[in-house]
């Protein structure tokens, strides 16, 4: 066991010290040692030598003055992290979502006026809901003006796009949430 351990010792003193040493050194050492044949690994000259070498490592050289990079690159390639880019990407999900928001409400309205004794709350919207036809064109034009004024103030005032977005968002979630509890509420069990 002491044998393992002191061949473990040797080779990592040796690692350290070839390690430090350029190549030139490497080999005039290694000429130095292999012309005496009683030296082994653990004899006493190796081992001062290469405690030596690890006591005293290879000066490193200084690195070059840094020069200016120019980075160039390829035509159609944008960086995907982006600031702007990702908060604009966010917004557009955000958008979308108002869209599939939009398209539940209307699905969910049709489906709540199906039962008895439920009727439309929005009073913009109760002249429209009795032909599905011109609900539909109502409920999809306000929706695309919305997608278009919420991009035009995003382009004009990120901060109060984002609020407007967040809030039309959630109000979306409670109508939709809502006109489900209604139905759920309606249908015999």
């Amino acid at each position: 066991m002491k044998t393992k351990k002191m061949m473990a010792v040797g080779a990592a003193v040796c690692i350290l010290a070839i390690g430090s040493l350029s190549a030139k050194e490497i080999e005039f050492s290694l000429l130095e040692t292999s012309a005496t044949p009683q030296a082994s690994l653990f004899s006493p000259d190796v081992m001062t030598l290469a405690a030596s070498m690890v006591a005293a490592p290879a000066p490193v050289p200084a690195p070059p003055a840094a020069l200016p990079v120019n980075i160039v690159r390829p035509r159609g390639f944008s960086d995907p992290f982006r600031g702007d880019r990702l908060e604009k990407g966010l917004f557009t999900a955000s958008l979308l979502a108002m869209t599939a928001l939009n398209v539940a409400d209307y699905l969910s309205t049709r489906q709540a006026l199906k039962n008895t004794g439920l009727v439309e709350g929005n009073p913009l919207m109760k002249p429209f809901v009795k032909n599905a036809l011109v609900f539909a064109a109502v409920k999809a034009g306000t929706t695309a003006l919305s997608v278009w004024g919420m991009k035009s103030l995003f382009k004009r005032d990120k901060k109060t796009a984002w609020v407007m977005t967040t809030l039309s968002n959630f109000l979306l979630s409670y109508v939709v949430a809502n006109n489900m509890r209604l139905i759920s509420r309606a249908r015999p069990r």
